[in-house]
């Protein structure tokens, strides 16, 4: 803080009063060299210290990689700058951006991608933890098919990398469809690995950790937003008693069976395992609905609000598994699974 400083003002007044016959003269004076005065005035000038207020960004910059080149690099990507508002996750953001495919300006510049408009919204979650990073893709496979062949797997891998490791705190990261990292790479024809900055690397994961969905060993008694494999025990107005299990598929499910010493690979390339009893009682949401199987025919499929469902689901002899949906901690949809 600056001093306060005081200053003597110097002040010279004058009064001169005449009136015919009679009159007085007096002269006030305060002077800084006069040593005789009949008053004297002091002013205390206060001043504040100097302050410089910036406000704070409104906007922030992150890169978004898309395909660029002649095609004979298929992981040629560059990095496109996007300003987006500077209160937003830039990882998270950066992601939703990429998902949602080049803009006419990039495309103008040499940008392509398998994703468009059409892939917007196709991160399911993104969760980070001491470095390392999962992305949870929706599953997009019918509108990123041509991302399955070597060189699209290649590039779409690159522009889903290049956008990630722009960002320090980030070290490793893993790619999943519906909760699933098997699923993800065999959609691509790979074998299911994280990335760091050096590469590829086997991906250390158990059994269960393969299963499809959100998992199926949550930390917590409480399961989280997200998609979860099941089994509903009991069912009223207000929730379902839901039995958590392991939904594997793949060389997940095969792997899975031979741990439990059943047939591997299974039948019709799937694999239920549930060996966990405990009850979840998990509260439905008031406009939750739910595609379900009124008899075992999948032709017979139909989506109704989670109360006309509910009307018909203590007399049905045909129960099938169930997938949950939890947003914000309640069931927003449940779909029923089909099994041959």
């Amino acid at each position: 803080m600056k001093p306060i400083r005081s200053f003597a003002w110097l002040v010279l007044v004058t009064l001169v009063t005449a009136a015919c016959g009679s009159g007085t003269a007096n002269t006030t004076v305060t002077s800084s060299t006069s040593t005789t005065t009949t008053s004297s005035t002091s002013t205390t000038l206060t001043i504040p210290p100097s302050t410089s207020t910036t406000p704070p960004p409104v906007t922030q910059d992150v890169e978004v990689f898309f395909a660029t080149g002649d095609g004979s690099n298929c992981a040629e990507v560059t990095g496109f700058t996007r300003s987006v508002a500077a209160d937003l996750d830039p990882l998270t953001t950066a992601l939703d951006l990429l998902v949602l495919g080049p803009n006419a300006e990039e495309i103008s510049s040499g940008a392509g991608s398998f994703f468009s408009a059409e892939t917007d919204g196709a991160i399911r979650h993104v969760r980070t933890s001491e470095g390392e990073l999962v992305v949870d893709f929706r599953d997009v496979r019918v509108a990123l098919s041509n991302a399955s062949t070597s060189c699209g797997s290649e590039s779409l891998l690159a522009q889903l990398n290049g956008t990630v490791f722009q960002f320090d705190s980030i070290e490793r990261v893993r790619y999943e469809l519906e909760g699933s990292c098997d699923q993800f790479f065999n959609w691509l024809q790979r074998e299911c690995v994280e990335y760091t900055r050096l590469g590829p690397e086997p991906a250390d994961l158990s059994t269960n950790e393969r299963a499809l969905g959100s998992g199926c060993t949550p930390d917590s008694d409480v399961l989280g937003d997200g998609r979860w494999f099941g089994f509903v025990v009991e069912a009223d107005e207000t929730g379902v008693g839901f039995d958590l299990a392991c939904w594997f598929g793949g060389s997940a499910a095969a792997d899975a069976a031979a741990e439990d010493g059943e047939e591997s690979p299974p039948p019709n390339d799937y694999y239920i395992r549930n060996v966990n009893d405990q009850l979840r009682s998990i509260d439905v949401w008031e406009s939750a609905f739910v595609t379900w199987l009124p008899t075992a025919d999948p032709a017979d499929t139909r989506t109704s609000p989670y109360a006309e469902w509910l009307a018909e689901w203590p007399a049905r002899s045909y129960r099938p598994g169930i997938w949950i949906e939890i947003e914000n901690g309640v069931i927003v949809h449940i779909d029923e699974q089909y099994v041959p």
